[in-house]
This record gives C-alpha cells, sequence and structure tokens, in this order.
C-alpha cells in the first residue's frame, strides 16, 4: 500500500505490515499520522483503528447500563456501531463501548450453544456435542494475564463487575497502574476487531508503558493479527528494532532527508541502534560535527560550546571508526541526504601521526591535543577560569599549571610510551587473494601455491611489526620524545601526548573547581572560544568544515 504525503512534499511512503515512522520532537509525526488517518476515512476506510498519543484511560469497574445509555447499548448491533464510531477517534472514549460489545458477544454466544445443544439432544445426541466457543471477555482475560501472570481477571456476571485478582486480594481495574490500564484498554478494543478492520495507527505505542511492556502487548496484538497494516508514531529505538517490524522511516522536517530503513535481519542489533538512534538529530538539520563519544559526553557539551552555532547538530557517534563511518556515510548511513554536510572529529589519543593525516582526507578533522578535555587543561584557560572564580588564596599563573602538566608528564612517561607503541604496533592479519589471483588460479595445487605466498607474507609483516628489536626501537623513540617535551616545556606536545581527561580531572580543582565536567561549566558560563587563541582557531577549522 502506497501514501503520497502533502504534510513532506509529496514524497511517497509505502507500508508494509508493520511500519513504524520514527523522529525527535517536533519533526511532525502526530501530525502525519493524522493526515494519514484522515486520508483513509477520505478514501471509504470507515473501518480504521486510531490510538492517539497523550491518553489518559479511565476505567469503568461495571458494566451496567443505565437510563441514559440503555437506548444506545441494548442490542449488540447497537452497541457495535456505537463502539465502530468511536474506533477513528480516541481511545480512552471507547473502552467502555468495547467492554460492552464483547460481553453481549458472549452472551450470544452462549445463547447460540445452548440453541445448538438443545436440538443436539432433540435429535438423539448424534455425534458430538456442539462446543461452544471461547467468550470474547475470557479471552482478553487471559491475554492480559499474559503479559501481567500475577493478575487475573473475572467478571462477575451478577453485579456486572470487573474484578481483579492479585496474590489473592481483589480489587477493581479501575485501581490499575497507568501501563496496567493502558493494556486493559488496548485489550478490550482490538479483541473485536474482525477481517473489516484493515489499517491500525497508533500514535506513541509505548506512551504510559515500560519499553518491554509496550513491545509485549504490540507485538501480541500483531502476531493475533498478521494480515493487518500496523502504523506506528514512535520516539523509541527498541519499539522500532522489534522483530515484526518491516520498515523503519526516520521522519525530518525536509522530504529530501527522510530515510527508509528495511531488511533488519541482516543488520546488527547494535548498528541498528546506533544509526537508528543518531538520524532524528542528524535529519533535523543540513549541518553535523560527528565526535567521539556518547549522548551526555563531554565532547556534546564542549562542542556545542565551541562551535557557537545552533543550527549545527552535535552528534556523538561513538568510536573512531563509528565517526569516520557516519562522515563517509559508508553501510546504513549512506541513507544520509546529500544535503547534510558531515564533518568528523577525532581525539589524537594514542594514535600516530601517519594514522591522523590519513583521517584528514576522509572528512575528519584529527586534534593537536590527546582528547576534547586536553583543550581545558591549557595553562591559559585554567588560569582565566581560575582567576575569575576567585576562590584560590594565590592567584594561580601558566607557569603554575605548566609545572603541573609536565610533572604528570614524567610520573607518566613509561605509560605514555607503551600505550603509543602498542597502538602503532597493531596489526590486521587475514589471508586473502585479489579477483585477478584467484582468475588465474585454475587448478588447486596453483591456488594452494598462490595460498601459500599470502600466508607467508602476512607471517612476515606480523614478525616484522611485532619483533623484539622494532618493540624496542619504538620504544625508545617515543620515551625521548616525552623527555624532549619536558626538557624544552613544549605544552602543546605535552597535551597531545597525555590522556586529557585524567589530566583535567587534576587540573581543575587548581581553578577553584571539582572536576574537569564543572570547569567546562565555569568556562561556558564566562568565556567565549574566541577569547582563547587555540581554541579560536580549533572553531575556525570546524566551522569551515562544516560550511557555516
Amino acid at each position: 500500500m502506497k501514501y503520497i504525503s502533502q504534510k513532506y512534499d509529496g514524497f511517497e511512503f509505502e507500508f508494509s505490515a508493520v511500519n513504524v515512522f520514527l523522529g525527535a520532537n517536533g519533526v511532525g509525526k502526530s501530525t502525519f499520522l493524522n493526515e494519514i488517518r484522515q486520508h483513509f476515512v477520505n478514501q471509504g476506510q470507515n473501518n480504521l483503528v486510531y490510538v492517539e498519543g497523550g491518553r489518559t484511560i479511565k476505567i469503568n469497574d461495571t458494566l451496567q447500563l443505565n437510563r441514559q445509555n440503555f437506548q444506545q447499548y441494548d442490542r449488540l448491533d447497537q452497541a457495535k456501531s456505537q463502539h465502530e464510531n468511536k474506533r477513528k477517534s480516541s481511545l480512552a472514549d471507547r473502552v467502555f463501548d468495547a467492554l460492552i460489545v464483547l460481553d453481549k458477544q458472549g452472551q450470544e454466544e452462549k445463547s447460540r450453544h445452548s440453541d445448538a445443544v438443545e436440538e443436539w439432544v432433540e435429535s438423539g445426541s448424534k455425534g458430538d456435542c456442539p462446543t461452544r466457543s471461547q467468550p470474547p471477555l475470557d479471552k482478553m482475560f487471559e491475554m492480559f494475564n499474559e503479559i501481567f501472570p500475577l493478575i487475573e481477571l473475572t467478571f462477575n456476571t451478577e453485579a456486572r463487575k470487573l474484578i481483579a485478582t492479585k496474590n489473592g486480594v481483589q480489587y477493581s481495574p479501575s485501581q490499575f497502574s497507568d501501563g496496567e490500564k493502558q493494556v486493559f484498554s488496548i485489550l478490550a478494543d482490538f479483541i473485536g476487531l474482525n477481517e473489516d478492520h484493515q489499517i491500525i495507527i497508533v500514535d506513541e505505542p509505548e506512551l504510559n508503558l515500560h519499553p518491554e511492556l509496550a513491545e509485549r502487548i504490540w507485538t501480541l496484538i500483531e502476531n493475533e493479527y498478521p494480515e493487518k497494516i500496523f502504523i506506528y508514531a514512535s520516539h523509541s529505538i527498541n519499539f522500532s528494532l522489534r522483530e515484526n517490524v518491516n520498515t523503519v522511516y526516520v521522519l525530518s522536517d525536509d522530504a529530501d532527508k527522510i530515510a527508509r530503513i528495511d531488511s533488519f535481519e541482516d543488520l546488527e542489533r547494535v548498528e541498528l541502534s546506533a544509526f537508528l538512534g543518531g538520524l532524528p538529530g542528524i535529519l533535523s538539520t543540513n549541518k553535523v560535527v560527528v565526535t567521539e563519544g556518547h549522548d551526555k559526553s563531554y565532547d556534546s557539551i564542549f562542542y556545542r560550546w565551541l562551535t557557537e552555532d545552533s543550527s549545527i547538530e552535535i552528534y556523538p557517534g561513538g568510536g573512531c571508526t563509528d565517526v569516520i563511518d557516519i562522515v563517509g556515510k559508508s553501510g546504513l548511513w549512506s541513507k544520509i541526504s546529500t544535503k547534510i554536510s558531515l564533518v568528523g572529529v577525532i581525539d589524537s589519543d594514542f594514535r600516530s601521526r601517519e594514522y591522523l593525516e590519513n583521517l584528514e582526507n576522509q572528512g575528519v578533522v584529527p586534534l593537536p591535543f590527546h582528547e576534547a578535555e586536553s583543550f581545558l587543561c591549557i595553562p591559559e584557560v585554567i588560569v582565566a577560569v581560575g582567576n575569575r572564580i576567585g576562590s584560590q588564596e594565590n592567584e594561580l599563573t601558566s607557569e603554575d599549571v605548566e609545572d603541573h602538566i609536565f610533572s604528570n608528564l614524567e610520573a607518566s612517561k613509561l605509560s605514555v610510551a607503551a600505550k603509543r607503541v602498542f597502538f602503532k604496533s597493531k596489526i590486521t592479519l587475514g589471508v586473502s587473494l585479489t579477483k585477478k589471483v584467484l582468475a588465474k588460479s585454475d587448478s588447486t595445487e596453483q591456488l594452494i601455491e598462490e595460498l601459500k605466498g599470502a600466508a607467508e607474507d602476512e607471517i612476515k609483516k606480523a614478525t616484522e611489526v611485532c619483533s623484539v628489536e622494532t618493540l624496542q626501537r619504538l620504544l625508545e623513540e617515543e620515551i625521548e620524545r616525552v623527555d624532549s617535551a619536558i626538557q624544552t616545556r613544549d605544552i602543546t606536545t605535552a597535551l597531545l601526548l597525555l590522556p586529557g581527561k585524567e589530566l583535567l580531572n587534576k587540573l581543575a580543582p587548581k581553578a577553584g573547581c571539582r572536576n574537569g565536567d564543572d570547569l567546562m561549566r565555569s568556562l561556558k558560563r564566562n568565556f567565549k572560544p574566541s577569547e582563547f587563541e587555540i581554541l579560536g582557531q580549533l572553531q575556525k577549522s570546524l566551522l569551515n568544515a562544516v560550511g557555516s
């Protein structure tokens, strides 16, 4: 089934069995669902089922009719009509209707079964005794119990009262938690679906529900009605990654940026989760700086302050390889619109100069220091923050900060040198042959010879890189580099070699801050990046790269 959206400038959506529209706040998911709903209603889909977002459910404990509603619900066809008329609007307003219908269907089935049994007896009890199908209310209670195993539901037909029992204690369903009320209402509404109800539209399926509970209830319903089309709008990555989901559309204000993802079975859940989690924010703008780290990391705060441009999205992509994949739009990231400018930022870490220089050709900006925290270790920055706070007994000087940095570098010399050697000695081994070589190998013997040669080359590479002599030479070179930085008081090299996060947490108290995060907040409140030369240079470099 296809649908052309007016909201999204004629974008054509194709619906599979289970579809999820994922997007950040403000992209108009609810508005879009309402557009779809109205379209199908206009097309004559009068049996469409809609479950709204923002719903608050009230459950009636009794199904007793009164003088006001007797005419509406007295007969089954009347009750059904009342319920069906409300299916295209609010779930909260039709729970009572749904329960009345289920009860009356059960009564009708009981009467039919009684007549059938009486006819069977009168005809001489030939053949099997007519069986009675499970009453709809009982089926609903059973499904509720599958989701909440500790709660049993019953219906007192004489008192016309719904009863819940948990751990031997009876109480009314009106006392359910919001999540329990939500599940109860959804099941009551959906048990009565038939072949005429082809399209199910649900806004915020996870509303008021624990994520696992939302997945369970909607998966249960989808499995119960595999022939229907489900259309959801959700914030939840996990809900989008359920096994039943066929298609995910990641929405954006710009129709050209909408991304469709399907064929999940061939993709790793971790990869998909990272991808779907990042897309809504990325698609909300044309300019993105992709950093290492995670959503609540220091990097995200630092780069937002550094860029001073609210139109730039700062997206923490994870590790170094993740950043490279995103910026290069490889794999799943090829779904990103070409209109989006992506610039990656990589910490120097313990990586070699050659490795970092190679990254520049891949749209990635390597930092001149060990990591982003290192920029706050610049003596000029530490002194400025310390003096602005003014809580130190003695005024902090750049020389004091430098002394602390070089003292830390001297104490960490062997550790820093060793880690840099470890990175340089990392190699990937694997025997492989080019297509050209494989094409020329027309016999088993010839192919074996080619494989032997390839294997010997790999062994030689490993022997050369990991030989004792090579490792000793590399270690001596790195130790010499550390010693040189200390002797010449080269701050730039020192901040490249020393892990920035550890160093910042040691230096922050010198400026009157508890830790690195506290110092970052103080810097953000009191200063602009342009007030510090090297931060101003980094800002200009990033803004130029992203096209701002």
